[in-house]
């Protein structure tokens, strides 16, 4: 819509196009309440956004340029009695940070130049050759690059959502094939399905039966484990007397934990894990095809079938705030006056002095990469990977990587996306740059050929969402904050803060009822009447699950 056909009264103002904003959109939108959503970048989703690979270069080019300060305008001409103003951050200069590119070798000092061909060293002229840099950018629509790695436990949070609301249909998924880790210096599959460990060959038949025996023994929370609960989690797993290929399987690729975690977390941490198998596959995780930024956008389009009004490169410049200390009214980018009973704001537009800050920010580290074949080849060539890394030294932190095919329609064939994310130690490069330059063909490790090729790669530091808390700063009551993305592997946070928002402004109404589908629409005069909706569930770990779709259709 355009900026100078909106309203002038909405029931709920939402600024920034983030995965909680937008199920706040969606939840608002489809008990009747009058939504407007806007977001000042002419894309959605924000640090949640998925990006062709041109425009993952416009991007990093936007980032590397410096935002010229803008002019503060007085907006006091439209105050009524009693009103203040609260003016809102223009920019976002501060959630991405330490954008590096590597170029022509791994390690060379970053520039703010767009990407060149990586003539990596030590490769054959051949292989050099069979994907180049121009090819990349030629395909390059070929690509859904998301600025955040994540996955969909398929018994989380956002999974029961997307089926409770059937904002599913608006979008397609496929199952994570295997589960993967790296230890002494090769990558290995980890058994984690019952299926999976009857037929691993890495296991002999005594860890078969110790791992099938512990995994059972987690479900059903015995005496034994609550007497061990004041114990770190990897004592425990050496107590279980496991041996250490079973007590890395545990502790790194099924409880997803460090070594210093308490049992109690870490025993939750399998459990969540096994009770996710087997409602979709033999891995508790699903992916969305064309990449994560799509879940944003598929609740924006549930909230604009229900009446939301969106408008991207469009802003809010500032609050108007009554003596009662609520936000009466906004002021968008344009200069126009907006009525509104309540308002959701991503924390990036909002300057630090107005928030309430209890622990300093903690960064994200990130490195997305193009490489040439997968980490671990197999046979079918389409596998999605999650594989996880611990510390490869001292000091390092444990990373997490997903290994994306060309199926999930998030890269060219012939290539796979590879996203590696850790918790800040330092600069991403510097996190996770010795971790790319041990399991991948880079300059330093050239005599590894069978090693995949880094045809293009790029690190950079995200703020971290999961200190932002949703109220408690110094805002007027009815404004409420959504967190950017949080360092989870999962999404439970942003759905968590989005229910919250929810029921502070609509206490009595259930949060995101089911949305018929069209053929269950009766018409009944002017109302309209589903028919009926919803999903299945299944539970039991390794049982294959309900006949539930694992690709619901794809509206567009």
């Amino acid at each position: 819509m355009a900026a100078e056909d909106l309203p002038s009264e909405f029931d709920v103002v939402i600024l920034g196009t983030g995965l909680a904003e937008s199920v706040v959109a969606a939840a608002c939108s489809r008990v009747g309440q009058r939504v407007l959503h806007l977001d000042r970048n002419s894309y959605y989703a924000a640090n949640w956004a998925s990006f062709t690979f041109n425009g993952l270069l416009t991007w990093i080019q936007q980032h590397h340029e410096e935002s010229q300060p803008e002019e503060v305008q007085d907006w006091s001409s439209l105050l009524e009695e009693g009103e203040e103003l609260i003016y809102l951050s223009y920019s976002d200069s501060t959630s991405i940070s330490n954008l590096q590119q590597t170029a022509d070798s791994e390690g060379v000092e970053p520039t703010a130049d767009l990407p060149r061909p990586s003539a990596i060293q030590g490769q054959s002229e051949a292989s050099r050759k069979k994907i180049s840099y121009a090819q990349l950018v030629k395909e390059g629509r070929q690509f859904n690059i998301d600025l955040v790695s994540k996955l969909m436990f398929s018994r989380g949070s956002l999974v029961d959502l997307l089926i409770k609301s059937n904002v599913s249909r608006y979008a397609e998924f496929k199952n994570v094939t295997r589960i993967l880790t790296y230890r002494h210096g090769n990558v290995e599959q980890v058994p984690c399905s019952r299926a999976d460990v009857f037929a691993s060959r890495q296991l002999s038949v005594v860890e078969k039966r110790k791992l099938m025996r512990f995994l059972t023994s987690c479900l059903e929370e015995t005496e034994e484990q609550q007497g061990e609960m004041n114990i770190v989690f990897s004592l425990f797993l050496c107590d279980q007397q496991l041996g250490d290929n079973l007590e890395h399987f545990l502790l790194h690729s099924i409880a997803m934990v460090t070594e210093d975690t308490p049992t109690e977390v870490g025993l939750a941490s399998t459990r969540h894990f096994l009770r996710c198998l087997g409602r979709y596959g033999n891995t508790p995780f699903l992916f969305p095809v064309y990449g994560l930024g799509e879940i944003p956008q598929c609740f924006c389009r549930m909230s604009a079938v229900f009446g939301g009004v969106y408008c991207l490169r469009h802003s809010v410049r500032c609050l108007l705030v009554d003596k009662d200390n609520r936000c009466k009214a906004v002021i968008d980018s344009r200069g126009q006056r907006i009525s509104c009973s309540h308002f959701v704001v991503d924390s990036s537009y909002v300057a630090t002095e107005q928030k309430k800050v209890t622990t300093p920010t903690r960064f994200l580290s990130r490195a997305i990469l193009i490489t040439d074949a997968s980490i671990l080849p197999s046979n079918s060539g389409q596998q999605v990977s999650m594989v996880t890394v611990p510390p490869i030294a001292a000091g390092f932190p444990v990373v997490m990587m997903v290994e994306l095919c060309s199926s999930t329609m998030t890269c060219l064939p012939g290539t796979y996306l590879v996203h590696l994310t850790c918790q800040s130690v330092g600069s991403a490069f510097d996190d996770l740059s010795p971790v790319v330059t041990k399991m991948f063909h880079t300059p330093e490790t050239d005599d590894q050929e069978t090693r995949p090729s880094v045809l293009w790669c790029l690190y950079f530091n995200m703020a971290d969402g999961l200190d932002v808390e949703v109220e408690g700063h110094n805002l007027p009551s009815n404004v409420y904050l959504c967190s950017g993305p949080d360092g989870h592997l999962g999404h439970d946070h942003a759905i968590r803060q989005a229910q919250l928002i929810f029921q502070k402004i609509l206490p009595e109404e259930d949060f995101c009822p089911p949305a018929p589908n069209p053929e269950d629409v009766l018409y009944d005069g002017e109302s309209l009447l589903p028919t009926g909706g919803g999903g299945g569930d299944n539970s039991g770990w390794g049982e294959k699950g309900e006949e539930t779709k694992e690709n619901p259709q794809t509206e567009e």
